[in-house]
């Protein structure tokens, strides 16, 4: 996909057709009627239809039908969620965002080809002023198209992908492991080379099973106790590490 001549404005309309029903929910559609209704060529209706399925607002049925699924109601609670609900202050610092291509491996976690134009976010979490976490989320180009012109500081990134870009969490899947830290690791959370870090790497999917978003969050474990209750299968790994009797 080249990205630069990707159709984001056919592909808000399109959303914004589905999310106010003016694309009912179980209707089905063709490419041809899409192409008519918004005026826009086949090739470009056919770019954006991956990304609306993937998002789980279609559903191909065959060669050409597609099926309109409509808005997904939203359940999954984000790291920003959880801190704000708790008066935690929770602040991000969006660091860089860039637009790769997709390696080999990363390309395998969220079912793209090798090669696809992806999101790289680098972001520092902040709890109280405190940084709670050094973060990188991979996400397809077409999940977020716009994504660098928003700010992210005091919004959580969820929530800006359920409002602006009609993406919703249906279910995520998460590891937990201690890590000695990196570079940056060091630099961001100030913790020293042989400290480990709590890595909890977070893979989120849409209703029709396709990874949305690939989020590898290192946590100062000094911090931990801030989200304790949000990874609670995380605990046991703190446990173990000497803090200095916190």
């Amino acid at each position: 996909m080249n990205f630069h001549k990707f159709p984001i404005s056919l592909q808000r309309k399109i959303e914004d057709a589905i999310a106010s029903g003016d694309l009912s929910e179980q209707k089905i559609v063709t490419v041809g009627d899409l192409s008519r209704k918004y005026k826009a060529s086949i090739g470009d209706v056919q770019l954006v239809l991956p990304g609306l399925e993937r998002k789980g607002l279609v559903k191909k049925k065959g060669v050409e039908a597609i099926q309109i699924l409509g808005l997904y109601k939203a359940e999954i609670e984000s790291v920003f969620q959880y801190a704000e609900k708790s008066k935690l202050k929770p602040e991000t610092i969006v660091r860089s965002i860039t637009v790769e291509n997709a390696s080999e491996s990363m390309a395998e976690i969220l079912s793209i080809s090798e090669g696809d134009p992806l999101f790289v976010q680098v972001r520092t979490r902040k709890i109280g002023g405190q940084v709670l976490a050094n973060q990188y989320n991979f996400i397809p180009y077409e999940i977020c198209p716009g994504l660098e012109e928003v700010d992210l500081s005091r919004t959580s990134f969820q929530v800006t992908l359920e409002k602006r870009f009609r993406t919703i969490i249906a279910r995520i899947e998460e590891t937990y492991s201690l890590k000695h830290p990196e570079r940056d690791d060091m630099e961001i959370l100030s913790v020293s080379q042989n400290q480990p870090v709590l890595v909890v790497q977070r893979t989120s999917f849409s209703r029709n099973g396709y990874p949305l978003v690939f989020a590898d969050i290192h946590v100062n474990p000094t911090q931990f106790h801030y989200v304790k209750d949000l990874w609670p299968e995380a605990v046991a790994l703190i446990k173990t590490l000497d803090q200095g009797g916190k």
